[in-house]
């Protein structure tokens, strides 16, 4: 337990870190077995055969071949398996989150939205497979994500398997990730900093409060571990944000992988342009004191089991917070 505190209470983000690329090994939250087990998980839970029809079978086999991260499945089976759930069910439940998050990502590179041409370094579903095959793959995804989810809640107690239903209904429809990302579309150039973090509550808070909260929920977990996860989820995916929000204008499209400078292209919300440098570099720094606060406590209370989170919670300031503060001096001003 001493040693979890000592890690956290280390964590000082260094001005002198490199800016993070594709080329940079993946964060790293659970074993690499664990991790391999989840990855094939991610490629192979989703049924295909020859007979599929081509276009959406390609969009299926791209999506899958290029998994990305995988930080929010790795956070998922991380805590379940903490808690002591079977790695069949941890497995299923955390690939589901991530199919969702996968989806997101096609249809938010779709012409009618971001119109961007890359993501994880490979060209976007849309632009290899056309659009209408992507957005029949994502719905593909986001239907079977849901058979694994019922898979992982059908046997929980009524009372929590209530709580998980409704936890995936509001991050996720039209009051959670939907109502996000069409504020996101429809943004106003002129609007205050306050819709830019609005957004940002819908875009990418919901999906991490899901991921976090999910998993407590089957895991059995009382109320004040799961209102300590809630606000690690509202501080984590603001952090997160805000650090995507730089990356799009400080990164080539080869150091991040995916299509950058959308933001300012089409008048899209993006913190540090809005807010300016200094505003947004101090909002960064207080999520991220914010959720090493509720970081340690869980540390404290549940020990090994948090691991996962407090290795997220390390890149974050560590890495991200790093390259945001070397580099947004030279652009984002």
């Amino acid at each position: 337990m001493q040693n979890l505190q000592m890690r956290v209470q280390k964590l000082q983000p260094s001005a002198t870190l490199p800016l993070r690329s594709r080329a940079q090994s993946k964060p790293k939250l659970i074993r690499d077995s664990e991790r391999r087990y989840l990855l094939e998980g991610y490629r192979t839970l989703v049924p295909r055969d020859a007979r599929m029809e081509p276009h959406l079978r390609g969009v299926l086999d791209d999506s899958l071949a290029h998994a990305g991260s995988l930080v929010r499945a790795q956070l998922v089976f991380g805590i379940l398996r903490g808690a002591g759930a079977k790695k069949t069910l941890a497995r299923q439940i955390a690939v589901a989150i991530e199919y969702f998050h996968t989806a997101s990502l096609i249809f938010d590179d779709m012409p009618s939205m971001d119109d961007a041409v890359e993501r994880r370094g490979n060209a976007c579903p849309h632009v290899t497979w056309g659009e209408a095959a992507a957005t029949l793959g994502a719905l593909g995804l986001i239907n079977q994500a849901y058979a694994l989810l019922w898979n992982g809640i059908q046997t929980l107690p009524v009372t929590s398997r209530r709580r998980a239903a409704a936890l995936v209904r509001d991050s996720l429809g039209v009051s959670g990730i939907l109502d996000g990302q069409s504020r996101d579309v429809h943004f106003e150039r002129n609007a205050a900093e306050a819709d830019v973090l609005e957004v940002a509550e819908g875009k990418t808070v919901t999906l991490i409060r899901l991921t976090l909260l999910l998993p407590s929920i089957v895991a059995g977990d009382g109320a004040q571990t799961r209102a300590r996860l809630n606000r690690l989820a509202r501080a984590w995916g603001l952090a997160y944000q805000i650090v995507d929000d730089f990356k799009d204008c400080l990164l080539s499209r080869d150091e991040a992988g995916k299509t950058t400078e959308r933001d300012e292209l089409l008048s899209r919300p993006n913190l540090p342009r809005r807010a300016g440098l200094a505003s947004a570099m101090s909002r960064l720094d207080a999520l991220l004191s914010d959720a090493r606060d509720e970081v340690l406590a869980l540390a404290r209370a549940g020990g090994a089991r948090w691991r996962p989170v407090l290795a997220l919670q390390e890149i974050l300031e560590k890495e991200q917070a790093a390259i945001a503060r070397r580099v947004a001096l030279r652009v984002c001003a």
